[in-house]
């Protein structure tokens, strides 16, 4: 079981496309009209958290038996069976540095991210993401949260969407980011659509979306999903399929674009794609990790610096392939967000 999108994976799967939508894969032609498909409904007011968290006490472990498990009584006395495994992040809040299960002891006071897929056992058992340990008094746990999109600020910023949309968090061009376990060298603009991450910070402007920054931020690692990312278009359509490709989210380009407004052109001898929507244009070459809006706008001046997205795109069995982070250069408004296993434009 995926821990991570579990619940996300209930809300896909009753999103199928069919096999029409197959023939959309095809997307390295010019041709404007795309293959007949059937397109199922969808309501967002459904969408489920991804995960859940609670500060606990621990109240039993069982770390060496074949299942290994951690017992917690939650603050509002909910008994809970977190089942851990090696994929289970353990990190101390007070130094931002991992930490290990074994250091976890019965009595302890620590904060626990969760799937909200839960058994009907008593008590009831749920796949455990993270565990912070070593909480203090007068300071929040660190956040596990997921950047649901994310825009780079002209002062060297970032601000991340998170908690399905609920939250605008900043990460100052300065701020202290490091990565889980490794010597990796990181900053915040590592931290890109699906990407985890804990941060810390006490206080959230009372907004919609909460707003919040943080000076510290710990980048954990790249994961694929083993689950199928849906991709929902006008809020409740289900038109195709995205993939997390080395922690990047990838789109089917011509799929996207058309949806968002663009007419594509491919262009074979220069292995790259064209899209504009008559007010913005731009180019992608496949085999590079380099992006760029300009105008479309006949008689006007302007055009953004390339810059990378995280991952080259590249066109494979005639379906061409970019980061969906493209769209949010592109168009106003950052209409491209992420949230559990459903993209939605």
């Amino acid at each position: 079981m995926n821990m991570k999108r579990t619940m996300a994976a209930v809300l896909s799967a009753a999103m199928v496309l069919t096999a029409g939508a197959a023939a959309l894969a095809a997307d390295n032609t010019t041709a404007n009209t795309p293959a007949a498909q059937q397109t199922v409904a969808v309501d967002p007011a459904q969408t489920a958290p991804y995960r859940l968290g609670a500060q606990a006490t621990v109240t039993a472990l069982d770390l060496t038996g074949e299942h290994p498990s951690i017992t917690i009584e939650t603050t509002d006395k909910q008994i809970l069976q977190l089942n851990v495994s090696a994929e289970t992040v353990v990190l101390d809040t007070k130094t931002g540095i991992a930490a290990s299960l074994s250091e976890v002891k019965k009595g302890d006071q620590i904060y626990a991210y969760y799937s909200p897929a839960m058994t009907r056992s008593i008590p009831a058992q749920t796949a455990c993401e993270a565990i912070v340990i070593n909480l203090e008094k007068d300071h929040s746990a660190a956040k596990l949260l997921t950047a649901e999109s994310v825009t780079q600020n002209v002062d060297g910023s970032v601000t991340v969407l998170a908690e399905n949309g609920t939250l605008l968090l900043t990460v100052p061009a300065d701020a202290a980011v490091a990565p889980y376990r490794t010597k990796n060298v990181v900053k915040n603009t590592d931290i890109r659509m699906g990407t985890r991450f804990f941060a810390w910070y006490d206080v959230v402007a009372l907004s919609m979306p909460g707003q919040a920054s943080t000076a510290k931020a710990v980048i954990l690692p790249q994961q694929e999903t083993e689950d199928t990312i849906t991709i929902v278009h006008e809020g409740d359509i289900a038109i195709g399929e995205a993939k997390l490709e080395h922690g990047v989210v990838m789109v089917p380009l011509r799929k996207t674009a058309e949806a968002l407004g663009f007419q594509v052109t491919w262009n074979g001898k220069e292995n790259s794609v064209h899209l504009t929507n008559g007010t913005v244009q731009t180019s992608i070459t496949m085999g590079q990790d380099s992006y760029y809006m300009a105008t479309a706008i006949r008689g006007a001046v302007g055009m953004s610096a390339p810059s990378p997205l995280g991952a080259a795109a590249y066109e494979k069995n005639g379906t061409s392939w970019a980061p969906a982070e493209l769209f949010n250069l592109l168009l106003e408004g950052k209409p491209v967000t992420l949230k559990g296993n459903t993209l939605y434009l």
